[in-house]
């Protein structure tokens, strides 16, 4: 009989573990991400083959699917499938602890990172740190990160590769408004483009750069190589003499299938323009063509009609193919200038480098180079030829350098170096001879150098220099020069002045330019001039209509983002300014299916983390210790993460998963852990009743 009261207290004890059990579940049916448990029941030591009533052997949660609701919420994520989100309870003294979870009611913290609703921060494969050197390509050395400036999103891509993510993202400023038309004054012949013609170039190779960055998404591990641009020459004499010489004859070209032609422009040549001529032939050119000394600006020859006719005919001629040119440079993507190779021939030889020129006697062999701006375009020329009345001969054209393709990661390199380019454009100082140089034919001592911004350095540096602690300017001394050309012989023999910038006679002004390796780069330009009073020199401003970008004068930077999954896991920070991308915080969040967080802002999407999935081999084993956490335990073992989450649960966006505690299954246990509950407590009633018989036997 006492016995059997033990064993009615031991079924107590268990019903009562029960019932604590099953009001737990209750007290939990709303809370998100728990996990019902549910009690083992198992009978004690027995005597006589006769049991001592009941224990609990364990408390177990069911780590079973919970319904998934959709919130709409964008922070919220439920787990579909076996795993836990890691969070880290980050304690004031510096130390921290890891705990799993499957409630994923997060938010963004006050310090940027993704917590869950206790402050707890989420774990996962963090942004590594953007290299400004390595990761940033900004035509502005001042800006290495997305600002309110950079209005025009030209694209970005998230692409995923074998062991990590990254996007690349483009923008550039108001290119729309900063944009001008070249001055045909001063650069007629020379690659001249309108505003329009710019915006279209553009255009071009944003779609160019688009294209290619699709393709590394597509095909993220592509070889790599670079695109080359197609350059190709077109000559209208081909080794004849020209037949153009009255109103009405014309030139023309067939590019890609369409016609581009020039009525021929009567022009009557001015002495500066027979002086420069008549210097520029050589001595068989001058008596083949029937050219006489026109004397000089100052003191020209008297000519006959016949002779000036010639000179007009000349600059008529001239007129005629840069006119050209320049209508070939407002076909979208190409680009078009007089032109001439190292033996100043008119014959074609593909083996030949041309180079741009706008000297007299160079244009009046009229060569014509076409550039494609956009690496890796092709174009196709079909027909050149001049027209006289019935007369038509047909000129040459070849190609020096074919376009091709590239692939992968140098491909697109090539046209973002493009894109760029034609965004923000060579910066070109023009001097006019006349206004500005005082160049006519006398000696002159001139002065100059320039102040740039060095990239390695990242300091405004003077060209040349004396070599000192902060370096001071040491002008280059130009004596005696009595033409453009000395002016421009000594600024480009100068070994400091050519690493950063070139002179060039360009149509009879002095333009000074950046190289196409540091096209980004502003410079100051300083010229002087030696006064009356010797060695007091005095300066000579650029001509502010002629001088400008050669682009459209607009700012470029393109951002690459990387999250490396195999990089160590921590806190997953969510704020744009923090990570170094943008110095606007915040953004638009969402996760995908495996966990890869992006912020969106702008337009861009950024690949900015990725929330770490844990598996365990014996998820029963998990200690759960309160705050819907739970924690590793010898019997769990440790966390095992997979590359890319693979093979664990699947994050579902912006939804919950719904406890799975069953109300309806916790009121009838309840009914059954009472009535045993009841019934245990009959049997040490009994019992007691039974031993007071005994005692009052004895009585």
């Amino acid at each position: 009989m006492i016995g059997a009261l033990w064993t009615g207290i031991s079924g107590l004890s268990s019903q009562q573990q029960a019932l604590d059990n099953e009001s737990n579940n209750i007290a939990n049916v709303n809370t998100i991400g728990f996990k019902s448990s549910r009690i083992s029941f198992a009978d004690q030591m027995y005597q006589d083959r006769i049991g001592k009533g009941s224990k609990i052997l364990d408390a177990e949660k069911l780590y079973t699917q919970g319904n998934l609701k959709l919130t709409g919420v964008n922070y919220d994520m439920a787990l579909s499938g076996d795993g836990f989100f890691t969070v880290v309870n980050q304690n004031s003294s510096g130390t921290s602890e890891s705990y799993y979870t499957r409630a994923g009611n997060f938010r963004m913290g006050d310090n940027g990172t993704l917590q869950d609703a206790a402050g707890n921060e989420v774990q996962g494969w963090m942004m590594t740190t953007i290299d400004s050197q390595n990761d940033v390509t900004s035509t502005n050395p001042n800006v290495s990160v997305f600002t309110d400036d950079y209005t025009k999103l030209l694209s970005s891509k998230i692409v995923r590769h074998g062991t990590y993510v990254e996007t690349i993202t483009a923008k550039a400023t108001d290119y729309s408004t900063t944009a001008k038309s070249d001055s045909t004054s001063a650069f007629s012949g020379d690659g001249a483009k309108t505003k329009s013609s710019k915006m279209s170039d553009i255009e071009a190779a944003i779609t160019d750069y688009t294209s290619w960055l699709q393709k590394l998404k597509d095909e993220p591990d592509a070889s790599s190589a670079t695109s080359i641009a197609q350059t190709s020459q077109i000559n209208f004499k081909s080794g004849t003499e020209s037949i153009i010489s009255k109103d009405g004859d014309q030139i023309y070209a067939y590019i890609n299938g369409n016609k581009y032609s020039q009525n021929f422009l009567l022009t009557s040549a001015t002495t500066a323009f027979k002086v420069d001529l008549y210097n520029s032939l050589t001595a068989a050119e001058r008596t083949a063509g029937g050219f006489v000394d026109p004397g000089t600006v100052a003191s020209p020859n008297t000519l006959s009609d016949t002779q000036n006719a010639i000179y007009d005919k000349a600059a008529s001629k001239i007129a005629t193919y840069k006119a050209l040119a320049d209508k070939i440079s407002q076909i979208p993507g190409l680009v078009a200038t007089m032109a001439i190779d190292s033996g100043k021939n008119d014959v074609f030889n593909t083996g030949e480098t041309y180079t741009s020129s706008t000297n007299k006697a160079d244009m009046l062999k009229g060569i014509i180079q076409i550039k494609s701006l956009i690496p890796g375009t092709e174009f196709t020329i079909s027909e050149v030829a001049e027209v006289s009345g019935n007369a038509v001969v047909q000129g040459n054209y070849q190609s020096t350098t074919t376009g091709s393709k590239g692939s992968g990661v140098g491909a697109l390199e090539t046209s973002r170096n493009a894109l760029s380019q034609l965004i923000t454009g060579k910066q070109q100082d023009v001097y006019t001879p006349i206004e500005d140089l005082k160049i006519d034919g006398t000696a002159k001592n001139y002065q100059f150098n320039i102040t740039i911004y060095d990239k390695e350095l990242k300091i405004n540096t003077p060209i040349p220099n004396d070599g000192a602690v902060p370096p001071s300017a040491l002008p280059i001394s130009i004596a005696g020069a009595t033409s453009l050309d000395d002016i421009i012989t000594a600024i480009n023999s100068d070994t400091n002045l050519s690493e950063h910038i070139k002179a060039r006679n360009v149509n009879g002004n002095l333009v000074i330019e950046t190289l196409n390796s540091n096209f980004d780069v502003e410079f100051a330009g300083s010229l002087k001039i030696e006064s009356a009073t010797p060695g007091v020199y005095t300066p000579i401003d650029v001509n502010a209509n002629y001088s400008g970008r050669k682009g459209a004068g607009a700012e470029f930077i393109e951002v690459i983002n990387k999250v490396d999954q195999t990089a160590s896991k921590g806190s997953l920070q969510l704020r744009l300014d923090t990570l170094g991308i943008s110095d606007s915080a915040f953004g638009e969040f969402s996760v995908d299916s495996t966990g890869l967080i992006t912020m969106k802002q702008d337009g861009a999407e950024f690949a900015v983390g990725q929330v770490a999935i844990a598996v365990f081999n014996n998820n029963r084993g998990l200690n759960p210790v309160g705050d819907n956490l739970l924690a590793k335990t010898n019997e769990s073992g440790d966390p095992v993460y997979n590359l890319n989450n693979s093979k664990t649960a699947k994050i579902e966006a912006k939804t919950l998963e719904l406890s799975t505690a069953d109300l309806s299954e916790s009121l009838v246990n309840l009914m059954v852990f009472q009535r045993a509950f009841e019934a245990n407590a009959k049997s040490i009633t009994t019992s007691d009743e039974l031993l007071n018989t005994l005692i009052n036997l004895k009585r």
